[in-house]
């Protein structure tokens, strides 16, 4: 039986768990990802808005159907006439298709009269429906004038609404003055400016990286000093890999290297996999190495797992590091496409490095489904460490899940000395 055959059923029954236990190193959206509740600002729609009264026409026209189209109708109707806009929504059908006509109106009335957006959305709308519309008006108002929008909501908002708001608000600021929006944020209280900075870093270091590492390594002392020289560092390996790399290589805290490496290397390993893995394995063992491989590792992976998980195996010389690389690795393969890792695995060869990376991913999803760790288990070629990790991951689900472990174990073909010591 191919090993695809024996493993995919498992690999599927990861789809559920491991999507809520594998965190992916991300891009950093910080406070701006509130807008997972835009569906709210929809829900106005179903209690009353306040009624604009002009008499200047219906600026939605003919509605698209399509969401770009939606998008670029809220934005031109945005501009004409906003609260207009807003009661022409209700003709669209469909609460996906409202909320991005809605954003997009919001965001063009920011951009087109940020204060008046601002206090209209503050005394008409509540909860959700509020902190959404105001993050999209902060949206646009910072791509006009960044400076007044961040002393606007500094003062008229607390809580979330002003946290996310601020953050947008500081990365166009960061694109267009950086300097200014660092000197502006000396006067945020120190919980606040720890929430926001990082999108100080992603503006700025998209302007002028160089320049916004250089600020960023002046931060250290700072809680969000670390955050804010990997945002950097991510910036500036999307457009300059080789000058972010050497950058990182000059910063004397092994620790922030450490982090800026990462960064590098997952950043780098989505654009040039190979030049990523070459500039890796040649910086000298040890941390740097460590963490510009998992970097690499984490962003092939991306977009070709298999040849990531290959180059892991055979370059990745610190086992630990590669243990680690293997199980982040293939659990969020496994969670996003378990028929490809299967067919993988069926043509990998029966080694000592299979064998170590089926040990390595079952031990890794015991807690997340037992039993698809016993299945993986199986599959290890050689015998004696077949048996050794099979007793550990039985001896670890009976504990967790007793007589369900055990009738699994009766009903398997598993070998009969591991039956009669597990489940007699």
């Amino acid at each position: 039986m191919k090993l695809s055959h024996l493993l995919l059923s498992h690999c599927a029954a990861l789809l559920v768990g491991g999507g809520v236990t594998y965190l992916v190193v991300g891009d950093g959206g910080g406070a701006g990802d509130s807008l997972g509740n835009r569906e709210s600002i929809a829900q106005t729609l179903e209690t009353g808005v306040t009624r604009s009264g002009g008499g200047r026409g219906n600026p939605t026209g003919n509605l698209p159907t399509t969401i770009y189209g939606l998008e670029r109708a809220g934005y031109d109707a945005g501009r004409a006439d906003p609260l207009r806009a807003i009661e022409e929504a209700r003709r669209i059908s469909g609460r996906d298709s409202r909320i991005s006509y809605l954003i997009s109106v919001f965001t063009a009335w920011g951009e087109e009269d940020g204060p008046k957006a601002a206090e209209w959305a503050l005394a008409n709308l509540k909860g959700m429906e509020k902190s959404d519309a105001l993050f999209s008006i902060a949206d646009g108002w910072a791509e006009d004038d960044p400076a007044s929008a961040a002393r606007w909501f500094d003062v008229n908002t607390d809580g979330s609404i002003r946290e996310s708001a601020l953050w947008e608000i500081l990365e166009a600021w960061g694109r267009q003055e950086p300097e200014a929006a660092l000197g502006w944020a000396d006067s945020l209280d120190e919980f606040t400016r720890s929430g926001v900075m990082d999108a100080l870093a992603e503006g700025w270091a998209a302007l002028d990286p160089a320049a916004a590492a250089a600020a960023g390594e002046t931060l250290l002392d700072y809680d969000f000093g670390d955050e804010f020289l990997m945002n950097v560092a991510g910036q500036w390996a999307h457009s300059d890999p080789q000058a972010a790399a050497a950058w990182a290589g000059t910063l004397g805290d092994p620790d922030v290297r450490a982090v800026t490496q990462i960064e590098i290397g997952t950043e780098w390993a989505m654009s040039d996999p190979r030049a990523a893995a070459r500039w890796a394995e040649s910086l000298r063992e040890g941390e740097d190495r460590t963490y510009s491989s998992m970097g690499v590792a984490f962003g092939w992976s991306e977009h070709d797992p298999g040849e990531a998980m290959e180059w892991t195996l055979s370059s990745v010389t610190n086992d630990e590091t590669r243990q680690r690389i293997v199980e982040d690795v293939m659990l969020n393969w496994a969670t996003t496409d378990p028929v490809s890792v299967a067919e993988w695995l069926d043509d990998r060869p029966r080694n000592e490095r299979t064998d170590e990376l089926l040990s390595t991913f079952s031990t890794s999803i015991i807690d997340l489904d037992p039993e698809a760790a016993a299945h993986w288990a199986t599959a290890i070629s050689n015998s004696d460490t077949r048996r050794d990790q099979l007793s550990f991951i039985l001896d670890e689900w009976i504990a967790l899940e007793g007589e369900i472990a055990r009738r699994w174990i009766r009903e398997s073909e598993i070998d009969d000395e591991l039956k009669r010591r597990f489940a007699p």
